[in-house]
């Protein structure tokens, strides 16, 4: 399958202030992933929070510059492309969609919007075009010309998603895109997402904390631990036989509805990481219960095998630190 576009090492850091009498120190949020998002695929993002996927979101889309590494769209590096040019192919739909939307706008102008920048057709050339996208994801005509204040939570994300296809773009970025909805609605979106994928031959970047979610629309999972891919996979052979330890640990934390269980046992204690104080070696050996001793001196490369990678030292054939990837 080609590569729709490709991420190399890409970092990103940021200053963060400690107070007034303290030094500033680095944060980084992104720390040397490459990744390879394929036409047609859908390519899910997790991790816990604060571990760089909604940065790692806003460089692929091009609002956010990487301090290191490179982005190219079909080959073409996306600085070259400007903002205007990335927008026609690349577009995001956020998590919230109530603060996403302009709350003075009418629908049909909420979603017209990108064709009126880009000059795109007559007033009533984007009137029909905004019209047959608010139908393709759900929403009747009579809609067009109400407010956001009007609509419900799953009302709004569907006018979301007609602005960011209204474009026709080949990648759709999606940062949580059900977390702000109704268990009910989430899988209305998803299966909505998942139609418009298949009719309209669309890729997606699907970020989520539901490993439930992910599991049930995405083709490939990259697992972030840190600012770092610490596994990459197919989806069924991630939640089959995962390979990295964090990620077996996220899979052990899902909830189940079974009576009597209980919450899960994760093993990885009560205190989340400090990226503004990473551990040496492998970012994860202070939580991991399988690490060997080299794990706190020697920081793991993504190991390649076969389709899949994993950033671990159990995964060296000889539990060596020398991993090529």
């Amino acid at each position: 399958m080609t590569a729709l576009l490709e991420a190399r090492d890409l970092t990103r850091s940021f200053e963060v202030s400690q107070g007034m009498f303290k030094s500033r120190r680095t944060l980084h949020a992104v720390n040397g992933i490459s990744l390879d998002i394929r036409k047609g695929e859908v390519l899910g993002i997790v991790g816990e929070s604060g571990c760089g996927k909604s940065t790692l979101a806003r460089m692929l889309l091009g609002l956010l510059p990487p301090t290191g590494g490179a982005i190219t769209l079909d080959g073409t590096d996306i600085r070259s492309l400007g903002r205007i040019g990335m927008a026609r192919r690349v577009q995001p739909v956020f998590q919230d969609p109530y603060s996403s939307l302009n709350p003075r706008r009418t629908i049909a102008s909420i979603v017209a919007l990108p064709l009126e920048v880009h000059g795109i057709g007559t007033v009533a050339e984007r009137r029909k075009r905004t019209l047959e996208i608010l139908d393709k994801v759900g929403l009747p005509q009579r809609f067009a010309d109400r407010y956001p204040r009007e609509l419900s939570g799953g009302q709004r994300q569907r006018v979301a998603i007609a602005r960011a296809l209204v474009m026709k773009p080949e990648l759709v970025v999606c940062d949580e895109p059900t977390s702000a909805l109704d268990v009910s609605v989430q899988s209305q979106i998803l299966n909505l997402l998942m139609d418009l994928q298949r009719e309209l031959g669309l890729t997606y970047v699907f970020i989520s904390h539901n490993l439930a979610v992910v599991e049930h629309i995405a083709t490939r999972v990259a697992v972030m631990y840190l600012g770092r891919v610490v596994e990459l996979a197919e989806t069924e052979t991630l939640f089959r036989a995962p390979r990295h330890p964090y990620t077996k640990a996220l899979l052990a934390s899902v909830l189940t509805p079974e009576p009597g269980q209980g919450i899960p046992e994760t093993g990885l204690g009560l205190a989340f990481p400090d990226p503004l104080n990473p551990p040496p070696g492998c970012p994860f050996h202070p939580r991991c219960p399988a690490r060997l001793p080299q794990c706190g001196t020697a920081e793991p490369r993504l190991v390649r095998l076969e389709r899949d990678a994993v950033a671990c030292h159990l995964a060296d054939p000889g539990h060596g630190a020398s991993a090529q990837s």
